[in-house]
């Protein structure tokens, strides 16, 4: 899943054009329907609440396929500048995931790579980062295993 994550959100030009390239030129992603999403819920833990705004995206756009054997899907959301501190969010919807510790050596080797530092987490489940992008934009990062983002999906990660 990190590698997919990495490929599809992180690797090239953190932008949405960049991002939507990724995603085509892997050529394993079906559009998918993004009404389906409560998008609003990425920004919000059991536990601490709403940690950030995710509400109110100008776009949304999703895609799924086969990884793993999970159907996983891929969000891609673009923000007004004026409104959201963050203009793009790319996230990787994981089904089937009880918590998240597992991935979290290997999702904290990929935020360092970006420039971006712990801030908290909320074990097992959480795990936050944030900072400024090598350009200077202020970027965040989260991995929730307990993510309501896909409704009906108790056991989802969200990257």
């Amino acid at each position: 899943m990190l590698p997919m994550f990495q490929k599809t959100c992180l690797e090239g030009e953190l932008s949405r054009a960049a991002r939507e390239a990724a995603i085509a030129a892997d050529g394993g992603w079906t559009a998918a329907d993004p009404s389906a999403l409560t998008f609003e819920e990425l920004g919000t833990v059991e536990s601490l609440g709403p940690i950030t705004d995710f509400r109110k995206p100008q776009d949304i756009k999703a895609w799924s396929r086969r990884l793993d054997g999970k159907q996983v899907h891929l969000v891609l959301a673009s923000y007004e500048p004026k409104r959201s501190r963050y203009r793009t969010t790319c996230a990787l919807l994981v089904p089937g995931v009880k918590n998240g510790m597992a991935y979290w050596d290997g999702y904290r080797a990929l935020m360092k790579l970006l420039g971006l530092k712990g801030k908290s987490n909320d074990l097992p489940h959480y795990t936050e980062y944030s900072g400024k992008l090598a350009d200077g934009r202020p970027a965040r990062g989260d991995l929730y295993s307990r993510s309501q983002v896909l409704q009906g999906e108790r056991e989802l990660m969200h990257l």
